[in-house]
């Protein structure tokens, strides 16, 4: 099969926001030789001293913003001729590229792989004014100031100090979208959480970081308007990375730091490739790259969901996804034909990535999504939006929304730190919503009998991840389980519509950022699929038979990789023969089927398919096959479907929509 092309453009702040944020996903792109454009907003030129941050005599040198700026550029470019060509010193080309009038920026493009390109904008992060401050990326997109100074780098194509406009920033993102036409775009965080261990409202994140990815989501939201295929969006997290269980296994750590290494200049033997540079690489960095947490960990700021796929009315399957910022959705063509269509975008807006997915068995789907809008005087707007798909599954209702539970909070900052959605249904049809609050606990908004709204409910709980997810038991109760700092919380109710009570017995050990999963084992007993911080291992943690948790999670392998793990619960089998599915080690899918022999008992891993997006999704078709679903970093939904309906028949060849 000929794979599709794949086009993933990186928009970042600095010369190393992708190398401690989104890497092992992009090496792994590189690798798969798929076409790479990454675009650095600013000229990252920090106190223009490249000396380590340690060193004691570092006050006594003099700054040199260009030549730190260049040398951070050549870095990274060392940088991404390893990880493409396996030697640091590939050449490049450098040449300059108007994006719009009177904005023009430097490409350079790797000679021997044409595909691997770098735009630099260089906008200066320290342009004094005349008023004595020096000027931000922050400040150009809130309208404090008209234009931005660029600084040119030594050597560069683009020789003279541009002043460019907030307008001419996102209209040059948006040729940039046109020019490239990505599959998938990597962005920052446009809603960091403040540091919930002070007092007060303590940004967590850098304000360049948080700026450049306002100014991607402004370009993406006009590129869409005329893009042929709308883009699959991540968003990165960044500093906020030290505040959870780290999610990089050990050799993806060691890996991530050697490409560090080389953009620090600590493995050059040569001079400069560029001859710019006295010293070749953000010196700052110091020796060791292990010393920054922030490499421990690749996690998206909206925790990917696993249950986005389900068997909806007439017998078909249904996917559901968000595409450039709208709800996106895909179904079978008929029961159990394994035939698709779509996909089909709806709305306006702008909606995270992640969606809440929950309804009755073969029934319509409710959505819970969060959108978010940029208001006028620059505020930020985040809200809960709920749709409901019709009875025959062929549309969905306009959106309303639930607000969020800091909606009437006197600062704006708060309501846009509201987390993804969780959301189930009980055993009444009434559905249930879950979001993580400001204060870093859980709220809830439920249905009564008539579909009304209730008001949010608080129902406690601190520092826990924003990962939730939700089911409803035997009892027709719903209960949630979040990821804390150490282990997990349990929500859950006594009965069908009684209060919600939070249990913190659980010891499920620390959960690595990314997600959690629970699936009704039967008997009234809840089976967890997560992953273990710090070596990426599947971990499965089963409850008793009297109600009570065990004492630890139990390891069922895995390749280690990202994200949550997609989970479906194998009649008369264990936890380690249930069906599973996650984003591995190489960003692809990897897949735990139950065998036909029953004693064969433990998990049987493979590895098939391209890159994957987020997390994958799995559900049994009408006729009782099992159907794995993953969107690709090629924007297309990938479908894995089982040969024959039948435990042990093995999947089928991908298809892909």
């Amino acid at each position: 099969m000929n794979r599709e092309p794949r086009s993933i453009l990186h928009i970042v702040a600095h010369q190393d926001d992708d190398l401690y944020f989104m890497n092992p996903d992009l090496v792994r792109a590189l690798q798969d030789g798929d076409r790479i454009t990454t675009v650095v907003l600013t000229a990252g030129e920090g106190d223009g001293i490249n000396v380590d941050t340690d060193n004691p005599q570092r006050g006594s040198v003099q700054p040199d913003f260009a030549g730190y700026s260049t040398a951070r550029g050549c870095g990274l470019r060392s940088a991404y001729a390893r990880m493409a060509t396996g030697d640091r010193t590939s050449p490049w080309r450098r040449e300059p590229v108007e994006l719009v009038p009177g904005f023009a920026v430097e490409r350079f493009t790797l000679a021997a792989r044409e595909n691997v390109q770098m735009f630099f904008c260089q906008l200066h992060m320290g342009a004094p004014t005349p008023q004595g401050t020096r000027t931000r990326i922050t400040d150009l997109w809130a309208g404090q100031i008209r234009t931005q100074a660029t600084l040119p780098v030594r050597g560069s194509t683009v020789a003279e100090v541009q002043h460019v406009s907030r307008e001419q920033v996102v209209g040059g993102l948006v040729s940039l979208l046109a020019h490239i036409g990505p599959t998938t775009v990597r962005t920052m965080d446009p809603d960091p959480e403040h540091d919930g261990g002070k007092q007060g409202f303590v940004m967590s994140d850098h304000l360049d970081h948080t700026a450049t990815a306002r100014f991607a989501l402004a370009a993406l939201a006009r590129h869409r308007e005329t893009a042929p295929a709308p883009p699959v969006v991540e968003h990165f997290r960044a500093y906020a990375n030290r505040f959870w269980g780290y999610n990089l296994d050990a050799g993806a750590v060691e890996e991530k730091a050697a490409y560090l290494a080389t953009y620090a200049g600590l493995d050059a033997t040569t001079a400069c490739p560029q001859g710019t540079c006295d010293a070749c690489g953000d010196r700052q960095l110091g020796p060791n790259p292990y010393r920054s947490t922030h490499m421990r960990s690749a996690a998206y700021r909206y925790s990917p969901a696993t249950n986005w796929l389900r068997l909806g009315p007439g017998g078909r399957l249904n996917a559901f996804a968000v595409l450039g910022g709208r709800l996106a959705f895909w179904t079978e063509t008929g029961a159990a034909t394994g035939e698709w269509q779509g996909p089909f975008t709806l709305g306006d807006g702008w909606i995270a990535p992640t969606l809440a997915v929950a309804g009755e068995p073969g029934g319509p789907a409710h959505l819970v999504a969060l959108r978010r809008r940029e208001m006028p005087g620059g505020e930020v707007s985040v809200d809960l939006v709920h749709t409901t798909q019709d009875p025959k599954g062929g549309g969905f209702y306009d959106w309303e929304s639930l607000e969020n539970p800091d909606w009437h909070h006197t600062d704006p900052r708060v309501q846009r730190e509201t987390g993804v959605p969780s959301a189930a249904v009980d055993g009444a049809g009434r559905l249930h919503v879950f979001v993580r609050n400001f204060s870093q606990g859980i709220s809830m908004r439920r249905q009564d009998d008539h579909g009304g709204w209730g008001p949010w409910e608080d129902l406690g709980g601190s520092f826990v991840q924003d990962a939730g997810t939700a089911i409803r038991n035997d009892l027709g109760a719903v209960e949630l389980y979040v990821p804390g700092k150490g282990s997990v919380h349990r929500y859950h109710q006594a009965d069908m519509g009684a209060p919600f009570v939070r249990d913190d017995t659980l010891t499920t050990g620390k959960v690595a950022t990314g997600g959690i999963t629970a699936v009704n084992s039967g008997g009234n007993r809840t089976c967890l699929y997560f992953r273990e911080a710090a070596t990426g291992q599947v971990m499965a943690y089963r409850q008793h038979e009297n109600g009570r948790w065990p004492g630890a999670g139990a390891g069922v392998g895995g390749h280690a990789g990202t994200g949550a793990v997609a989970a479906l619960w194998a009649p008369e089998r264990g936890a380690r023969e249930a069906y599973l599915a996650h984003r591995g080690s190489r960003g692809r899918l990897v897949v735990s089927l139950p065998v036909r022999d029953k004693d064969a008992a433990g998990a049987h891993w493979r590895e098939r398919g391209d890159m994957l997006t987020h997390a994958p999704a799995m559900a049994l078709d009408a006729a009782g096959a099992l159907v794995i679903t993953a969107v690709g970093t090629d924007g297309r939904l990938h479908v894995h479907r089982q040969l024959v309906p039948e435990t042990g028949s093995p999947l089928g060849p991908v298809r892909i929509v």
